[in-house]
């Protein structure tokens, strides 16, 4: 007895196999991420409205989305909102660019002497195992209240990383290639500005991403303790007045600044890469 074939089940494979490479590509698959994520954030601050609507959560600890939002809305409409996020900016903006850029420099500069690099170790190690909460009322006393001393707070916080992602990304480079251009007598800034840098550039980057989240920290914290402006201050604000929509609101802030300023350094990246490969 001859067998009886089965289109439908081979159709059906296909189909799914189709579908199964169809959101498996790139742009498919982000969106998708990007619809889920969405989803999942919606789903859990309409549990935290209905929970506190209905009395299941404690409108006096855990305040609610819509408070929250009235925060944010009054705030912006006050200008309050807007000067604090711009203060909050430009320190971090200020304190990356001399930290982390800064930085980034001092250690692929390292690479020029394996003497000073291993004379100044300890001292890096030491340094970074200052934590920020100890240095900041330090800073505020010799640097003031001012702008400036949350600017030194936040290059502090993000100097000690780029400078070791980047000697390490320095060392890293081929021996190899550092040999075949001597032998064509290449001088060693030639070899620093031809292939250490572009060789540690991957190391920058990372070193940079890493110190967004340091950088921003650094300016709440240096607000925390003593400013009269700021998302840290709003924060304190909120915190010293029992109003916990105020610092829900402030930690709002702080998460949207963090992906803007995570999506910048991503472009960097992208930037860096596509100069790397040309």
């Amino acid at each position: 007895m001859s067998s009886i074939p089965q289109p439908t089940r081979v159709n059906t494979s296909r189909k799914s196999e189709r579908l199964e490479s169809f959101f498996r590509t790139p742009a498919v698959r982000r969106y998708t991420l990007l619809l889920l994520q969405i989803l999942i954030v919606a789903g859990l601050l309409a549990v935290w409205e209905i929970g506190v609507r209905n009395g299941s959560i404690s409108k006096f600890l855990f305040a609610s989305p819509s408070m929250v939002w009235e925060v944010l809305v009054q705030r912006f409409q006050s200008g309050e909102l807007l000067a604090d996020i711009q203060i909050t900016t430009y320190e971090t903006l200020i304190g990356f660019v001399v930290g982390a850029i800064g930085g980034s420099i001092l250690g692929l500069l390292l690479w020029y002497s394996k003497f000073i690099s291993d004379l100044a170790a300890p001292f890096i190690a030491a340094i970074g195992a200052i934590p920020v909460l100890a240095i900041a009322p330090i800073t505020i006393i010799w640097f003031g209240t001012e702008m400036l001393s949350k600017v030194v707070i936040v290059a502090f916080s993000c100097v000690v990383v780029s400078l070791t992602t980047s000697y390490k990304g320095a060392l890293r480079t081929d021996p190899d290639l550092i040999n075949l251009l001597r032998s064509f007598d290449a001088s060693r800034t030639v070899i620093f500005v031809k292939l250490v840098v572009p060789s540690a550039m991957l190391w920058v980057v990372s070193g940079l991403r890493l110190n967004v989240g340091f950088a921003l920290v650094g300016a709440i914290v240096g607000e925390y303790i003593s400013s009269d402006a700021g998302v840290g201050h709003m924060i304190l604000l909120g915190s010293s007045n029992f109003g916990m929509n105020i610092v829900l609101a402030g930690i709002v802030l702080v998460m949207v600044m963090m992906l803007i300023f995570n999506g910048l350094v991503a472009l960097l990246e992208r930037m860096i890469l596509s100069w790397e490969r040309a």
